[in-house]
């Protein structure tokens, strides 16, 4: 009993012997495979770079930046002011060129009120009150009809004087009104009863206290609204606010109705156009831009007929200095009384 007793130790102390050396070989094969890989350079250089939006081609001033030529680049220094977000660049204007590899900064990008602007619209300020500006109930964001009360250019000031008033310029975006700004315009709060809380002219009719622009003190009266104007109505309504008076109208944005100009006559410009031009030209006279430089006058923006300007004719070759024929030296014979030469010799 004994001798196997012995036996049985003996196996065991073996078995321990061989695990010990097994777990041994396990744990050197396993630690190269848990050890941490070791940092390359350009994982170091990735982790402590930033993302920064560059130029890959130069940048004009005034022209919207496209996707193609922006990328987003790492640096291993942080730019002050780089934007980060590509799509944040996409379509915005640049104030100044920018060199190709340059980083794009917020400065360098159109920023503030002209952004509120579409293409073909320029901003124009008018006089406004009380009664001009609809009670001051208008707000930016709003839709206006510009109305103008007009007196007779011809018979003005004198005793047979005639005025009249007639709309001037249909569904124009107001852009700004006394010191409140679309731009710093911020939405309702939203409440259960969203159709009372949609207009901000609720507060008015509530007996609630318009939103101003210094937090405990009244906001002083606007004595100015800008509006977005297409560039080709600029001129009437510039000259409207020089020769009448201006009522803006305050309409629901949601009514689309506008005067049909192919029913009347339109006025005529201050410049004419040239003769000898060609089907293209013509029809490039039509464009807004071309159509306010030719210009507006009083008579024109009273519908009163006037002589038509004689067209200017178009640019050529200068013509030859004119010689100059030399006199004749000789006598002169005057006859009579009346010192009419009737010729010379």
């Amino acid at each position: 009993m004994l001798k196997l007793t012995r036996i049985v130790a003996i196996a065991l102390i073996a078995l321990a012997v061989v695990l010990a050396v097994v777990a041994l070989f396990v744990s050197r094969r396993a630690a190269p495979a848990s050890a941490p890989a070791p940092i390359t350079a350009s994982a170091a250089q990735d982790t402590q770079s930033v993302p920064v939006v560059e130029a890959i081609a130069r940048l004009p001033a005034g022209e919207p930046i496209s996707a193609a030529s922006v990328r987003v680049a790492r640096r291993t220094a942080p730019v002050h002011g780089a934007i980060t977000d590509l799509s944040a660049v996409v379509g915005a204007v640049p104030l100044h060129d920018v060199a190709e590899g340059s980083p794009i900064v917020q400065g360098v990008l159109a920023q503030g009120f002209s952004l509120q602007l579409r293409a073909g619209e320029r901003a124009l300020a008018v006089p406004v009150d009380e009664l001009v500006g609809a009670g001051n109930r208008i707000l930016p964001g709003d839709f206006v009809d510009v109305f103008l009360n007009l007196k007779s250019a011809t018979n003005y000031g004198s005793a047979n004087e005639v005025a009249q008033t007639r709309l001037l310029l249909s569904r124009l975006r107001v852009l700004s009104y006394g010191q409140q700004d679309i731009a710093a315009a911020a939405p309702p709060a939203a409440t259960e009863d969203t159709a009372a809380n949609d207009d901000p002219r609720a507060a008015d009719i509530k007996g609630g206290a318009r939103s101003s622009g210094t937090s405990g003190t009244e906001a002083p009266p606007a004595r100015s609204a800008v509006l977005a104007v297409p560039v080709a109505d600029a001129n009437r309504l510039l000259l409207g606010a020089q020769q009448g008076k201006l009522f803006l109208a305050l309409r629901n944005p949601a009514d689309q109705g506008a005067p049909d100009l192919a029913l009347f006559p339109q006025a005529r410009g201050v410049l004419a156009p040239v003769r000898g031009l060609d089907a293209e030209q013509q029809q490039a006279l039509q464009r807004p831009e071309n159509n306010a430089y030719a210009g507006l006058d009083g008579d024109a923006l009273a519908g009163q007929p006037g002589a038509a300007r004689p067209a200017a004719t178009a640019p050529s070759t200068p013509a030859p200095p004119r010689r100059s024929t030399p006199r004749s030296t000789g006598i002169e014979i005057i006859r009579g009384t009346g010192g009419t030469p009737s010729g010379s010799l």
